[in-house]
């Protein structure tokens, strides 16, 4: 390691440590406080699925319970409609909350997260993007990995295909070879992929899969309506919204998809689980004026990734959270120094 690199390591580690004594989590407030921290996935290491998964997207169970054991020595835990619902009804809120979230609904929060809730009795919401519960269908970054890796590793001839021009464009340090890009590469890729639609995107997969004889996928990798319902009958999971088919609510989608994906989500998750649906997650964190106005006349409260804690004065449709994954919270002074915004 050269001299900048340890400087730089040293310098962050004495802010970790800092932070764990006179972060915001041990000041006081004249006003309640609300911690929203938002999970993705939780996968042991040697879990095969952690191999094409964005590094920001993993806890380990180990970490997850780590958390859930040092936030206890700050926070009152509570669901995220349980805040909102007292916050509406002026009823007392906790000095400084947390409320524990999991984006898209994956798999591995029943398998992994789900038995650590239950055993330290601790309430979470999952945001669930209701047309993909059920089925063996994947989100596009997911499609996308596992098209990226096949190619590198079974047909590297492809990428001279004019159908992954678009793909190739992008800018990024993987050289499309025959070797798989690394989970850093990877998150790289998809972040310039982003420039397009998720109808864009997912045709030209369609192609790609087409072109290249990709198999679909037959193990499902997110939850399906039993463990969703059996994760709220345990009183430890709430359920909210993460629309139907996790589309950017951003300006570039029209007022009809916005509003069909917004509220027949709702309409999806209550009827299968014969619970009101109370809250909602922005998918990617993008919302427009439209987007925000349809969650206001349908749920109580929506989340963002916009990064920071909340109190009484925050907006219920727009309230920021703090995303925490592995690489960056797997320490006590680590993750203390995340939370409190330090690093």
């Amino acid at each position: 390691m050269d001299i900048k690199k340890q400087l730089k390591t040293i310098i962050k580690s004495n802010i970790q440590i800092l932070a764990s004594y006179f972060g915001r989590h041990k000041q006081c407030s004249k006003s309640p406080q609300l911690l929203i921290l938002m999970y993705h996935r939780i996968l042991p290491l040697e879990d095969i699925r952690n191999i094409s998964e964005e590094p920001g997207m993993i806890v380990t169970p180990k970490t997850f319970k780590n958390h859930i054991n040092i936030l206890s020595n700050y926070f009152e835990f509570i669901t995220l409609s349980d805040w909102l619902e007292r916050k509406n009804n002026n009823l007392p809120l906790p000095n400084k909350a947390c409320a524990i979230t999991f984006d898209d609904g994956w798999v591995d929060n029943y398998e992994y997260a789900f038995p650590i809730l239950e055993q330290t009795k601790t309430p979470a919401t999952i945001f669930l993007v209701s047309k993909i519960i059920n089925t063996t269908k994947v989100l596009w970054p997911e499609r996308l990995a596992r098209v990226i890796n096949y190619i590198a590793k079974e047909k590297p001839m492809e990428w001279g295909n004019n159908d992954l021009k678009w793909l190739l464009n992008i800018k990024t340090s993987y050289n499309f070879s025959t070797d798989a890009p690394s989970r850093e590469q990877l998150t790289e890729i998809i972040a310039g992929t982003k420039k397009y639609t998720e109808d864009e995107i997912n045709n030209k997969l369609n192609i790609i899969e087409n072109n290249i004889q990709l198999s679909g996928i037959t193990k499902p990798s997110f939850l399906n309506w039993q463990q969703v319902n059996e994760m709220i009958n345990s009183g430890f999971v709430d359920i909210g919204s993460h629309t139907c088919n996790h589309i950017r609510l951003n300006e570039n989608i029209s007022s009809q998809t916005i509003s069909k994906e917004i509220i027949n989500s709702k309409i999806d998750i209550e009827k299968n689980t014969n619970k009101l649906i109370k809250v909602f997650c922005y998918p990617n964190g993008d919302y427009s004026d439209e987007a925000i106005k349809i969650v206001k006349e349908n749920y109580i409260g929506a989340v963002t990734t916009d990064k920071g804690w909340n109190d009484e004065s925050s907006d219920e449709h727009t309230l920021q959270r703090v995303a925490v994954h592995e690489d960056i919270s797997n320490t006590t002074n680590s993750f203390l120094s995340r939370i409190s915004g330090w690093t």
